[in-house]
Protein backbone atom coordinates (compact mmCIF):
# COMPACT_ATOMS: atom_id res chain seq x y z
CA UNK A 1 0.00 0.00 0.00
CA UNK A 2 1.22 3.15 -1.39
CA UNK A 3 2.25 5.23 2.33
CA UNK A 4 0.08 8.60 1.41
CA UNK A 5 -3.10 6.01 1.10
CA UNK A 6 -2.10 4.21 4.49
CA UNK A 7 -2.09 7.56 6.18
CA UNK A 8 -5.24 8.85 4.53
CA UNK A 9 -6.91 5.63 5.59
CA UNK A 10 -5.48 5.92 9.32
CA UNK A 11 -6.45 9.61 9.62
CA UNK A 12 -9.91 8.72 8.51
CA UNK A 13 -9.80 5.82 10.63
CA UNK A 14 -8.73 7.88 13.65
CA UNK A 15 -11.49 10.46 13.25
CA UNK A 16 -14.10 7.56 12.91
CA UNK A 17 -16.05 8.06 15.98
CA UNK A 18 -16.34 11.35 15.52
CA UNK A 19 -17.45 10.99 11.56
CA UNK A 20 -20.05 8.61 12.97
CA UNK A 21 -21.71 10.93 15.47
CA UNK A 22 -21.47 13.74 12.84
CA UNK A 23 -23.10 11.53 10.18
CA UNK A 24 -26.10 10.97 13.27
CA UNK A 25 -26.56 14.07 14.38
CA UNK A 26 -26.59 15.95 10.62
CA UNK A 27 -28.97 12.75 9.21
CA UNK A 28 -30.86 11.22 11.93
CA UNK A 29 -31.59 8.05 11.22
CA UNK A 30 -30.44 7.72 8.04
CA UNK A 31 -27.10 8.46 9.73
CA UNK A 32 -27.66 6.03 12.46
CA UNK A 33 -28.14 3.62 9.33
CA UNK A 34 -25.03 4.81 7.85
CA UNK A 35 -22.96 4.03 11.46
CA UNK A 36 -24.66 0.75 11.97
CA UNK A 37 -23.24 -0.43 8.42
CA UNK A 38 -19.63 1.17 9.35
CA UNK A 39 -19.98 -0.96 12.86
CA UNK A 40 -21.64 -4.31 10.80
CA UNK A 41 -19.39 -3.72 7.94
CA UNK A 42 -16.24 -3.79 10.24
CA UNK A 43 -18.04 -6.57 12.44
CA UNK A 44 -18.06 -8.82 9.27
CA UNK A 45 -14.78 -8.19 7.72
CA UNK A 46 -13.00 -9.06 11.68
CA UNK A 47 -15.10 -12.30 11.55
CA UNK A 48 -13.75 -12.91 8.11
CA UNK A 49 -10.06 -12.05 9.23
CA UNK A 50 -10.99 -14.50 12.31
CA UNK A 51 -12.29 -17.45 9.97
CA UNK A 52 -9.71 -17.00 7.48
CA UNK A 53 -6.90 -17.35 10.36
CA UNK A 54 -5.14 -13.96 10.60
CA UNK A 55 -4.88 -14.15 14.11
CA UNK A 56 -2.71 -17.34 14.17
CA UNK A 57 -0.36 -15.34 11.45
CA UNK A 58 -0.19 -12.16 13.71
CA UNK A 59 1.86 -11.19 16.28
CA UNK A 60 0.61 -11.84 20.10
CA UNK A 61 -0.27 -8.09 20.36
CA UNK A 62 -2.01 -7.56 16.74
CA UNK A 63 -3.69 -11.04 17.07
CA UNK A 64 -4.98 -9.86 20.87
CA UNK A 65 -6.44 -6.45 19.20
CA UNK A 66 -8.35 -8.32 15.85
CA UNK A 67 -9.93 -10.14 18.92
CA UNK A 68 -10.66 -7.45 21.14
CA UNK A 69 -11.64 -5.53 17.68
CA UNK A 70 -14.28 -8.29 16.75
CA UNK A 71 -15.68 -7.70 20.41
CA UNK A 72 -16.01 -3.88 20.07
CA UNK A 73 -17.57 -4.16 16.69
CA UNK A 74 -20.00 -7.01 17.74
CA UNK A 75 -21.28 -4.59 20.71
CA UNK A 76 -21.47 -1.43 18.44
CA UNK A 77 -23.25 -3.54 16.24
CA UNK A 78 -26.21 -4.60 18.57
CA UNK A 79 -26.10 -1.16 20.63
CA UNK A 80 -26.71 0.45 17.42
CA UNK A 81 -29.65 -1.21 16.06
CA UNK A 82 -31.65 0.56 18.70
CA UNK A 83 -30.91 4.06 16.99
CA UNK A 84 -32.01 2.60 13.58
CA UNK A 85 -34.62 1.06 14.78
CA UNK A 86 -36.37 3.20 17.30
CA UNK A 87 -39.51 4.49 15.85
CA UNK A 88 -39.62 7.25 18.15
CA UNK A 89 -37.70 10.45 17.38
CA UNK A 90 -34.27 10.72 15.42
CA UNK A 91 -31.08 9.80 16.89
CA UNK A 92 -29.62 13.03 17.16
CA UNK A 93 -32.46 14.18 19.39
CA UNK A 94 -33.31 11.51 21.17
CA UNK A 95 -31.72 11.76 25.18
CA UNK A 96 -28.82 9.60 25.98
CA UNK A 97 -29.95 6.54 27.07
CA UNK A 98 -28.11 3.50 28.49
CA UNK A 99 -27.44 1.74 24.99
CA UNK A 100 -27.00 4.97 23.31
CA UNK A 101 -24.04 5.40 25.99
CA UNK A 102 -22.81 1.49 25.00
CA UNK A 103 -23.18 2.28 21.38
CA UNK A 104 -20.96 4.96 21.74
CA UNK A 105 -18.49 3.74 23.92
CA UNK A 106 -18.05 0.60 20.94
CA UNK A 107 -17.92 2.73 18.44
CA UNK A 108 -15.47 4.92 20.17
CA UNK A 109 -13.46 1.30 21.24
CA UNK A 110 -13.86 0.06 17.93
CA UNK A 111 -12.55 2.58 16.29
CA UNK A 112 -9.61 3.19 18.62
CA UNK A 113 -8.44 -0.64 18.46
CA UNK A 114 -8.95 -0.26 14.22
CA UNK A 115 -6.54 3.15 14.41
CA UNK A 116 -4.11 0.84 16.68
CA UNK A 117 -3.99 -2.16 14.57
CA UNK A 118 -3.70 -0.17 10.96
CA UNK A 119 -0.79 1.72 12.42
CA UNK A 120 1.09 -1.33 13.25
CA UNK A 121 0.03 -3.08 9.78
CA UNK A 122 1.32 -0.29 8.41
CA UNK A 123 5.21 -0.45 10.18
CA UNK A 124 7.79 -2.42 8.13
CA UNK A 125 7.00 -5.90 9.66
CA UNK A 126 3.62 -5.48 9.81
CA UNK A 127 2.66 -7.52 12.67
CA UNK A 128 3.50 -10.65 11.07
CA UNK A 129 5.06 -13.55 13.02
CA UNK A 130 8.45 -14.70 12.19
CA UNK A 131 8.89 -18.15 11.50
CA UNK A 132 10.48 -19.05 14.36
CA UNK A 133 7.70 -17.29 16.74
CA UNK A 134 5.56 -20.03 16.66
CA UNK A 135 8.16 -22.64 17.55
CA UNK A 136 9.58 -23.49 21.06
CA UNK A 137 12.74 -21.71 21.68
CA UNK A 138 15.54 -24.49 21.91
CA UNK A 139 19.29 -23.21 20.88
CA UNK A 140 21.88 -25.64 20.35
CA UNK A 141 25.30 -24.16 20.88
CA UNK A 142 28.16 -25.21 18.81
CA UNK A 143 31.28 -24.27 20.03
Amino acid sequence: MPIALGALILVLSGLGFPLTQLVIARFGRGGAVVAEGVSAGLLVRDIALVRLGAPRRLRRVPSRLLWCELAAAGAASVAGLVAVVSPRTSPSRRPLGVLEVVRQAAVGVLFGLHTYRLWIYLQPDRGLRTTSEGQDDVSVEVV
